[in-house]
């Protein structure tokens, strides 16, 4: 029975598979990737090498070594990947070594690998200098919301000072350097030193708060798009780990994610009561923008304070995302729905890219609200087989009078 639930959730994959390689034919056959900024180059890297991994196709290979080529040459000698003086490098190196950690696991070429471990000790040299130079207290009673209940480890867990989907993608890096690349050391510790961070973080509502909130007062709201990227952390740390506690987070959050949901799409922020209260002028008609609201454009989805959450695509890009990590590890979710949909809208992010191609967990299970379809399936082919067989019997029996 477990093998045949297993070969049903690959197939479900292939058909996400067959959309990539649609979305590869029109996007990027001719695509000059010298003019994408880094970030962009990250996520294509991993869109070309996981769908390589699928079907083999050599060009996919090779523009996947051209992105890490360009990924390289944008490296600072400290490891930092970026070349956008506006945009957090933790994030950008994030990414960028999950990419370039992968490409060495399928070409065996060294300088990926040194790349990818270079990018590595930037960022634990980063996490080090911020232990140092934040405190672990903060006055904000709202800390006390998260798992650790305000009793902070280090300054790491403090939302006052710090962000969770910076952990998330600095933790998905340094735990695929351990993942691809069989690197442990300081790159293991590190992983879960920040795997545990966003564990305790987590809040009874299963999200993360959008964090760095003592500065600014307005990211003591949740958004999806932030959810995600900690969710990211939490999945490789299950894959390096196995822990159920990294699982069972992870269970927590699309839990969370999926309540965002309405008939009309995704909302991506939830406002935090108190700064409606504070700021409600700031995000109605053509008001002045005082706070961290928009994300895209100018615009975004605010759930109950918007009327539409059509404004963006940029919840339903994060809740597919969340239910593709969540799938890869054998949590059950409504993925092809969130599929259909955004297909239907037509274009890609680099989210949608990634979604479509990841796959890394051999560990599959189903859980059990999906049990019963299954179950249903199984009982109506057994049928069908019984039929067929049924009639080539009697079809001998007739032949043989």
């Amino acid at each position: 029975m477990k093998e045949f639930l297993i070969i049903l959730l690959m197939l479900g994959g292939s058909l996400n598979f067959h959309e990539a390689e649609n979305i590869y034919e029109t996007y990027f056959i001719d695509h000059d990737f010298s003019q994408d900024d880094t970030i962009t180059l990250c996520y294509e890297a991993l869109f070309f090498l996981y769908l390589y991994k699928e079907n083999q196709n050599p060009d996919l290979l090779k523009k996947g070594e051209d992105c890490l080529n360009l990924i390289i040459e944008n490296q600072e000698e400290n490891g930092e990947i970026t070349n956008e003086p506006n945009v957090n490098p933790k994030l950008y190196t994030g990414v960028g070594i999950w990419a370039l950690s992968l490409g060495y696991e399928i070409t065996q070429k060294e300088k990926y690998k040194d790349a990818a471990l270079k990018g590595g000790n930037f960022l634990i040299e980063k996490i080090d200098a911020w232990k140092k130079v934040y405190p672990i207290e903060c006055p904000d009673p709202r800390n006390a919301n998260a798992r650790h209940e305000g009793q902070m480890k280090n300054s790491l867990e403090n939302y006052c000072y710090s962000c969770p989907n910076d952990w998330g993608l600095i933790c998905a890096g340094l735990g695929s350097i351990v993942y691809h690349t069989g690197e442990k050391g300081e790159y293991y510790d590190y992983a879960l030193l920040l795997g545990d961070t966003l564990y305790r973080m987590q809040l009874e509502n299963g999200a993360w708060y959008d964090g760095y909130a003592l500065k600014i007062p307005t990211r003591w709201n949740v958004s999806c798009h932030y959810v995600t990227m900690a969710m990211l952390g939490e999945w490789m740390c299950y894959n390096i780990t196995k822990e159920v506690k990294y699982k069972d987070s992870l269970r927590e959050a699309l839990q969370w994610m999926e309540d965002m949901q309405t008939e009309k799409g995704v909302y991506d922020i939830y406002i935090d009561d108190q700064n409606l209260i504070l700021e409600k002028d700031s995000f109605v008609g053509n008001s002045q923008n005082k706070c961290d609201f928009r994300q895209i454009q100018g615009q975004t989805n605010v759930k109950e304070y918007y009327s539409s959450p059509e404004e963006t695509m940029l919840g339903e890009y994060s809740l597919f995302l969340a239910e593709t990590l969540a799938e890869d590890i054998g949590i059950a979710t409504n993925r092809e729905e969130s599929f259909e949909y955004i297909k239907s809208k037509s274009g890609y992010s680099n989210w949608y890219i990634l979604s479509l191609v990841l796959r890394e967990s051999k560990d599959l299970e189903i859980d059990k609200k999906n049990i019963t379809k299954y179950v249903l399936f199984l009982i109506i082919l057994s049928g069908l087989i019984l039929w067929i067989v049924k009639r080539a019997i009697e079809k001998r029996k007739n032949g043989k009078r």
